[in-house]
C-alpha cells in the first residue's frame, strides 16, 4: 500500500472536471409501409429550423413553428400508464399533479390522466390484459420492441413523424440515436429518453472514507491489491466491522457487470461487450475466475460485508457514516451526496470517489459504470390510442426548446432562473425551504432526475451534483475506455426473440446463483472451468452470443 510522502502534493478531487451519468435490445414485423429513414426524411423540412439537439440558439422559424403547434388547437384528454415513482408520490398523487405535470399539460393543451401502476409486474399484467391506455412509460417487453409491435402493444411512429418535427431533428443530429430508436425492421419505437452528453452516461463508482485515508497517511487505491491493503487497514486500524459494504445490486450488477472491479483481472466487464465489432460475454470468459477469486478472498477475510446479498442502501449508507464501513459502491447523488449532506455538521467526516480498478498504477481501466445514451426507456403510443396525432404532438414537446427547459429545469421563476444565458436552479431546488432533498424537489419540477421523453442536459448534473467531492468522483469514475467496448442498444430480431428470451433468462439466473456461491465459498473455484464454464456452454451461451452478434451486425448496417 502506498504511503503519502511528506512533501507530496495532494491534488484535490474538487479541481477535477465534473462528469456524469443501462443497454437493452428490443426487437417484429413492420406494420407500416414506410421505414424510419423514409419518414424522417419526409419530416426533414419541418425539422430543418431546429439546430443540433441541446443548442441554445433557435431560429425564428422554429420558434414560430413551436408557438403555432402549442398549445394544441383543441383540448385533448390522454391517458398514460407508468409505474409509481416514490420520489414523485412523496409529495404529489402522481406525475400529472406535480408542478411539472401541470406545466406540461398547460403548455401543450392536453389533459393528462395517469394510470399509476404498483410495480413492473403490474405493468406486465397491463400488457397481458389487452386493455391499454393511450401511452405507456415503456421500459422493455419480453421479446423486445419488435415483439411488442407484433403483439399490438406499440404503435410504430413511421406514419406520424410529420407531427414530431423536433424528435426528427434530434434523431437526425446523431446517427447512434437514430439507429437506437428503430427496430431491425425499420419501425420507429417511440419517444426516447436520451442522455445528451457523455457526462451523463456515468453516475456511479467506488467511494471511501477520505478522512480515514488521510489519518492513515494512505494513497487513494488504484489497483485491486491497493484496495485490499486499504480495506485491511480500515479493519485493523479503524475498527471497521465490514470494511467494504455494498448490496448485491451494486456489487454484481454495477461492480462486475459494468466492469468497475474487473480490469485488474484482464476482463472488460461481466456483461456483453464488443471488441472491433465482435461480441464477447464476460461472464462466460476464463478471466471471470480472477474476479471471483478476489471477491472470495475479501469475503473470507472479513473485508467484504457478509450480508452483501441482503443489505439495503440505507444500511450501507449508515455503515459508512457510523464507522462500520470505509468503502462502498454507489452513485453520486443518492449515495455520495446524501451521506455528505447528512454528515455536514461533522467536520471530520469526508468521502472521496475513486476510479475503476486497474492492474497496474497508471493504467486506464477497460470499463466503468457506463450507460448508453438511449437506455431503453421510452414513452410509446399504443394502438388503442384514438387520437394518435395529438399524442405524437404532445410527446414531441419534450424535444422543443421550451420543452427541453421544462423537462430539465422546470418552471422559470420558480425552480430556475436565467443567469448569463443559462438556466440556474433556485433555492427551491438547491436549498428547499420545506427540507426536501434536491432529488425530491427536482422530482416535483423536472424529469432530469430520472427519465422521460426528452434530451437530458448536462447542466442539470453539474448543478445537482455540485459538491466538490461529487465533481471529483464523477471525473474519476469516467476515466476508462468504456466507450470503446460498449455495446450499442441493439435489437434482437423477432425471429430470435423467443429463443433469446428463454436462453437469456435461464443463463442469467445460473450466472447470478453461481456468482454468489463462488464469492461466499459455497462452491469451490476449482469447479470454474469444468463445472461453471462447461455448464454455460451446455445451456447455450454460444447461441446467446451469436444472436447478440447478429443484432450488433444489424445495428451497424442500419
Amino acid at each position: 500500500m502506498r504511503k503519502k510522502g511528506k512533501f507530496l502534493k495532494r491534488i484535490s478531487a474538487c479541481l477535477l472536471a465534473a462528469a456524469l451519468l443501462i443497454s437493452s435490445g428490443c426487437g417484429s414485423t413492420s406494420t407500416t409501409g414506410s421505414t424510419a429513414v423514409d419518414t424522417m426524411e419526409a419530416a426533414e423540412q419541418q425539422a430543418a429550423a431546429r439546430t443540433e439537439s441541446g443548442s441554445e440558439a433557435q431560429t425564428q422559424a422554429q420558434t414560430e413553428a413551436e408557438e403555432s403547434m402549442y398549445p394544441l388547437k383543441e383540448k385533448v384528454h390522454l391517458t398514460l400508464a407508468m409505474v409509481q415513482e416514490a420520489q414523485v408520490t412523496a409529495n404529489a398523487t402522481d406525475l400529472a399533479a406535480t408542478p411539472f405535470g401541470q406545466a406540461w399539460q398547460e403548455a401543450t393543451g392536453v389533459e393528462l390522466e395517469i394510470m399509476q401502476l404498483a410495480d413492473d409486474n403490474a405493468l406486465n399484467l397491463l400488457y397481458a390484459s389487452g386493455d391499454l391506455p393511450d401511452m405507456i412509460w415503456y421500459k422493455g417487453y419480453t421479446g423486445g420492441a419488435e415483439k411488442a409491435i407484433k403483439d399490438k402493444i406499440i404503435e410504430p411512429l413511421n406514419d406520424y413523424m410529420n407531427y414530431a418535427p423536433d424528435l426528427v431533428a434530434v434523431m437526425d443530429s446523431n446517427d447512434v440515436w437514430r439507429k437506437s430508436n428503430m427496430t431491425a425492421n425499420g419501425d420507429i419505437i417511440g419517444f426516447p429518453f436520451i442522455r445528451g452528453d457523455a457526462y451523463l452516461q456515468t453516475s456511479a463508482g467506488l467511494m471511501l472514507r477520505k478522512d480515514w485515508l488521510d489519518d492513515l497517511n494512505l494513497e487513494v487505491p488504484q489497483t485491486a491489491d491497493e484496495l485490499y491493503e486499504v480495506l485491511k487497514a480500515f479493519k485493523e486500524e479503524k475498527g471497521a466491522e465490514v470494511p467494504f459494504s455494498a448490496g448485491s445490486f451494486w456489487l454484481t450488477s454495477i461492480g462486475i457487470a459494468h466492469g468497475i472491479l474487473t480490469s485488474p483481472f484482464g476482463l472488460v466487464k461481466g456483461d456483453f461487450y464488443q471488441v472491433d465489432g465482435t461480441v464477447h460475454y464476460g461472464y462466460a470468459e476464463e478471466e471471470y475466475k480472477g474476479v471471483l477469486e478476489y471477491l472470495n478472498k475479501l469475503y473470507e477475510e472479513g473485508l467484504l460485508d457478509p450480508n452483501f446479498q441482503t443489505v439495503d442502501d440505507n444500511t450501507v449508507r449508515a455503515n459508512m457514516m457510523n464507522g462500520q464501513a470505509g468503502v462502498t459502491l454507489g452513485n453520486g447523488g443518492g449515495y455520495l451526496g446524501t451521506m455528505l449532506e447528512t454528515m455536514a455538521d461533522d467536520p471530520d467526516f469526508d468521502l472521496e470517489g475513486f476510479g475503476p480498478l486497474v492492474a497496474n498504477i497508471g493504467d486506464t481501466a477497460m470499463s466503468t459504470h457506463y450507460d448508453a445514451a438511449l437506455n431503453g426507456i421510452y414513452v410509446i403510443i399504443t394502438p388503442a390510442c384514438q387520437d394518435k396525432e395529438a399524442a405524437v404532438k404532445f410527446l414531441n414537446y419534450g424535444y422543443t426548446e421550451a420543452g427541453n427547459r421544462l423537462f430539465n429545469f422546470g418552471i422559470e421563476g420558480e425552480s430556475y432562473t436565467i443567469e448569463d444565458g443559462k438556466p440556474v436552479y433556485t433555492d427551491l431546488i438547491m436549498n428547499n425551504p420545506e427540507g426536501l432533498t434536491k432529488q425530491l424537489a427536482l422530482a416535483q419540477y423536472t424529469r432530469a432526475w430520472d427519465a422521460g421523453p426528452f434530451v437530458q442536459d448536462k447542466e442539470y448534473i453539474e448543478q445537482y451534483q455540485s459538491l466538490p467531492q461529487q465533481q471529483g468522483a464523477l471525473a474519476s469514475w469516467t476515466s476508462s475506455d468504456a466507450a470503446k467496448y460498449a455495446m450499442p442498444p441493439v435489437t434482437v430480431s423477432d425471429a430470435d426473440a423467443t429463443e433469446y428470451s428463454k436462453l437469456s433468462g435461464d443463463i442469467t439466473t445460473y450466472i447470478s446463483e453461481m456468482t454468489i456461491r463462488y464469492i461466499t465459498g459455497l462452491e469451490s473455484l476449482d469447479t470454474f472451468e469444468s463445472g461453471y464454464l462447461e455448464t454455460l456452454k451446455s445451456m447455450g451461451v454460444d447461441r446467446l452470443i451469436e444472436m447478440q452478434q447478429a443484432a450488433l451486425d444489424d445495428f451497424n448496417a442500419r
